[in-house]
């Protein structure tokens, strides 16, 4: 009777295993539906401006500000994107990244602008960005202090995706009436593009997408890493915009990855506690379905992996200095 209730008692423990192995994977699709949906739009860009900080910060560089204005910038330029279906600095009638802070009536001293497409994840395309040298010299730009960014849904190469745009910028001066000069802007869509309107005379690199005329570069240009070097070092801090429960809510396959690992060492403990790690033939059954509930468990994954989290797709940065 006891060894029957033992083994009632191991029948419920791997189908409690089972529905959570399965549960995890079941909320781990609903958190990405919803990203897809737009409904977590404005979680999703706060966490990321949340991330950026904390990147930031591990580099004792000042916090980023939002900017409403420049949110607006950034969400008009991600709606365009996917309304029309391109992932590009400059949009289809020729207009480049900094026709949109214009559009917005930001003016700024210095901006840049990260891109990335197939977002499913906020904590991978934070990882993507650092792991990119261009993207995260914009991300780790000391001359910025404020930061926009905005999701669009839409469809990019024949399938539904998400667009994200993430817009860097120190405010100008009111006095500011320098035209913008970019020191950064590829066609290629994996580079970030950078910018400024600090005077720069015959270090011109060239010129806005709304003047007709491109500008030589000058054998004494400015370089990005001219650009670079910061005029004041604003304040570390610790804002944080997104709520306590916003990382969870928009990274699922981050949150799906540690929540395996955790089910993972559940499911060994339970197995250190059962069989003491004797290799007895009594004990084959519980190391076959520990064996079996972790390789179902990385299956699962795998799959989740393959058909639900799609790996991001970063544009080239843009980096430019101007008026907007």
């Amino acid at each position: 009777m006891q060894k029957r209730e033992l083994r009632l008692l191991e029948g419920a423990a791997l189908a409690v295993m089972l529905v959570l192995i399965v549960g995890l994977f079941c909320i781990s699709a609903i958190q990405t539906l919803s990203i897809r949906s737009g409904q977590a739009a404005a979680v999703i860009s706060s966490v990321l401006v949340d991330l950026a900080n904390g990147d930031r910060a591990s580099q004792s560089l000042g916090t980023l500000r939002i900017n409403p204005v420049l949110t607006a910038a950034a969400q008009a330029k991600a709606d365009d994107m996917a309304a029309k279906g391109y992932f590009a600095h400059e949009t289809p009638e020729g207009y480049d990244s900094w026709y949109w802070f214009k559009e917005a009536g930001y003016s700024f001293k210095y901006a840049g602008e990260n891109l990335a497409v197939d977002f499913s994840d906020s904590a991978d395309v934070e990882r993507a960005w650092m792991q990119s040298p261009t993207h995260r010299d914009n991300l780790l730009d000391p001359h910025f202090t404020e930061i926009g960014i905005a999701t669009a849904q839409g469809t990019f190469e024949g399938h539904a995706t998400t667009f994200v745009v993430q817009m860097f910028a120190t405010p100008a001066e009111a006095a500011t009436i320098a035209s913008i000069q970019e020191i950064s802007a590829p066609q290629d869509a994996t580079q970030p593009a950078l910018a400024t309107t600090e005077p720069a005379g015959t270090n011109v690199l060239g010129t806005s997408a709304n003047e007709p005329e491109k500008v030589a570069v000058a054998a004494e240009s400015k370089t990005i890493a001219d650009i670079r070097q910061p005029d004041a070092k604003a304040p570390v801090g610790a804002v944080r915009y997104a709520p306590a429960w916003g990382f969870l809510a928009t990274s699922p396959k981050t949150t799906l990855r540690y929540a395996y690992y955790i089910t993972g060492f559940l499911v060994l403990l339970a197995l250190v506690i059962t069989t003491g790690l004797e290799l007895r033939w009594h004990h084959a059954r519980a190391f076959t379905v520990a064996a079996c509930l972790l390789v179902f468990m990385s299956g699962l994954f795998v799959v989740a992996d393959y058909t639900i989290f799609p790996d991001p797709v970063l544009a080239d940065t843009v980096i430019a200095t101007g008026s907007g």
